[in-house]
């Protein structure tokens, strides 16, 4: 301890003597109570003063919590626990067990209890994914409408309850199996106890809003891949304003995307600075009518819904190793030609 505080103890200890208790000694010297008799408690607990003669004994207080410097410790341990973690998501790396051409199948907003989801496309591109060896099921976010706080009327505009669009949120996640669940705006109204964390599989990569992931390969080809609900920036005159923003200015992956505005976009550039090239995608989702954009005159498209990335790890071209369709389907026939010159 150190000299200075062992004075200001018995200054404290002085006082509440002369005066005959901390309430009076607190009113004659203008020290508060609580530090009189948080100096004399620190006191006793050194062992510096005894306050017998002091006219009272004061009762064994019980403590309702762990020592402060036990907290600290403790909260210290856990924010470099969180460090850590966070640091680790810089890019989420997952190991891919071959060389095999794969495909990921980014499926756009699937607001699968609106009125108004695509079921024709959702169940084709579902099946895409059960169908074919190498296709794996991503999901850019927003599984339902979830409707919360003054949305929560729009229930009444849609012939699902919330009870049963969890069971087709369940439904939907057992038969996509995904790779990687990305949490949009609608998913995260659930708050910390979102059930879409506990339906992701233990071998599904689960991130809220951004997931930055780096897929390995045997032979050491990384493809990286930044994919989002959405990102900062907009144009009203390209849908891929973001992802140009992003590729450009914050990271160096092959593939930027996102969903959330229900439109869709997909190009491939050539980043001259980093020496690749990337593809900028935004996939539309299965909301096929949506009111939100009949008011505010946005055109209803038609196509886009998913979109299908196939990397062939083998192939030598930096451009071509990576490609992406809008057209599932025809995304799902160039893997298998390209799993087929491997055989």
């Amino acid at each position: 301890m150190s000299e200075s505080k062992m004075e200001l103890i018995i200054q404290a200890y002085e006082l509440v003597k002369e005066h005959g208790g901390t309430r009076s000694a607190s009113r004659e010297s203008g020290i508060a109570r609580s530090t009189l008799q948080y100096r004399l408690k620190a006191g006793r607990a050194a062992g510096i003063i005894d306050d017998s003669d002091i006219g009272y004994t004061s009762p064994v207080k019980i403590e309702d919590d762990i020592p402060v410097d036990d907290i600290v410790d403790h909260l210290h341990t856990r924010f470099k626990q969180r460090k850590k973690h966070r640091e680790s998501k810089k890019w989420s790396k997952i190991r891919m067990h071959t060389d095999e051409p794969v495909g990921l199948l980014w499926l756009g907003d699937p607001h699968i209890d609106d009125n108004h989801c695509d079921w024709d496309s959702l169940r084709e591109h579902l099946d895409i994914i059960q169908s074919n060896e190498g296709i794996y099921g991503c999901s850019l976010g927003d599984q339902q409408n979830n409707w919360v706080g003054r949305l929560g009327r729009l229930y009444g505009e849609q012939d699902t309850s919330h009870k049963t669009a969890w069971k087709l949120v369940e439904w939907l996640i057992e038969e996509m199996n995904p790779m990687i669940l990305i949490g949009g705006n609608h998913d995260m109204w659930s708050g910390a106890g979102d059930p879409l964390k506990w339906m992701a599989q233990t071998d599904c990569l689960f991130e809220n809003w951004e997931a930055r992931i780096a897929l390995t390969f045997p032979n050491k080809r990384e493809c990286r891949i930044v994919a989002a609900h959405d990102m900062p920036g907009h144009s009203q005159w390209n849908p891929l304003h973001a992802q140009i923003k992003a590729a450009k200015f914050k990271s160096n992956a092959h593939l930027y995307i996102s969903g959330h505005r229900h439109n869709w976009a997909l190009a491939q550039i050539e980043l001259v600075e980093q020496e690749t090239t990337a593809w900028l995608a935004r996939a539309r989702g299965y909301k096929y009518h949506d009111t939100y954009a009949f008011v505010k005159g946005f055109e209803q498209q038609k196509f886009g819904q998913a979109i299908l990335q196939v990397i062939d790890p083998t192939n030598p071209s930096e451009v071509s190793w990576v490609q992406c369709f809008a057209d599932p389907h025809e995304g799902a026939e160039y893997l298998r030609y390209r799993r087929s010159l491997r055989k």
